[in-house]
């Protein structure tokens, strides 16, 4: 599932593309991907895109004054942009047409598919964005915000770190590399971190967001991509990998479905976790 780092570099390569074009034609392919507003998405046409932005995994593409296209990718799906006269393919659930000759689609080449878009008139009224977190680049991401919003928690850490409510943008792969920066077992409890601990992953969270962006955007360029790029992580995915700061092989848990990744010597995994 694409996080806050590659969905920065996709509204980035995208707007640079997109931003003043007018959408001449739409397609929805699949019954059930439009959660909010017309199915056919039909009030879209003749609009012009303005913006593009993102809150938290959700990108928003404003169209006119007052129409907002809210994706979100889930799962599996992808985000191609590209000519018009290229076939569209079965796994594609979502045209929008240029007035340049291009198709911006949303491919869902998984099972099941599950993306969803919304329409709005008012942003604020957007169901899906109201429980969002803070941003974790924005000025309201302070550590007293972020303190505050722990306070009481019983819960473990990467559990914490990949709810939406606390903080937008995160899931699973960067909840892991988050945790090893700041040096913190992610099967510890939340109410069991220090002030000097909580304060490291505090910071740990906007560096290693802004650093896998730029890693992203240094393999891709101006491109888009139709997989998660993670090469250049340190935990996630390396299980049984030595550690490429200390040599000790990356460890796996399963659990609900979802792999965490950690070094057990620069995370202290052997530490008390409640």
């Amino acid at each position: 599932m694409p996080e806050l780092p590659d969905l920065e570099v996709i509204r980035e390569n995208l707007a640079a593309r997109l931003l003043g074009r007018v959408v001449t034609a739409v397609a929805v392919r699949r019954p059930g991907l439009v959660q909010a507003g017309p199915a056919d998405l039909s009030p879209v046409l003749g609009k012009t895109l303005r913006d593009l932005t993102r809150r938290g995994k959700y990108l928003i593409f404003q169209f006119g004054e007052n129409l907002f296209l809210v994706v979100h990718l889930m799962r599996f799906g992808w985000l191609w942009h590209g000519p018009s006269r290229y076939e569209v393919t079965k796994a594609t659930t979502l045209v929008l047409s240029f007035d340049d000759g291009t198709d911006l689609r949303l491919i869902e080449p998984g099972s099941p598919q599950i993306a969803g878009v919304w329409l709005f008139s008012d942003l604020s009224r957007a169901e899906p964005l109201a429980k969002l977190g803070p941003e974790p680049f924005s000025p309201e991401f302070t550590l007293q915000a972020f303190s505050q919003a722990l306070r009481g928690k019983r819960r473990m850490v990467k559990k914490l770190l990949v709810d939406q409510s606390i903080v937008a943008g995160i899931g699973n792969a960067y909840a892991d590399e988050i945790l090893f920066w700041a040096k913190i077992s992610p099967f510890r409890y939340v109410h069991t971190l220090s002030p000097i601990e909580l304060e490291r992953l505090w910071k740990a969270i906007p560096e290693t967001l802004r650093w896998a962006k730029e890693e992203i955007k240094a393999r891709v360029g101006e491109g888009l991509f139709d997989k998660e790029i993670r090469d250049f992580l340190y935990v996630h995915g390396r299980a049984g990998a030595p550690c490429r700061v200390c040599g000790t092989p990356i460890g796996e848990v399963l659990f609900e479905g979802q792999r965490t990744n950690f070094c057990p010597r620069c995370q202290n995994v052997s530490q008390p976790i409640a």
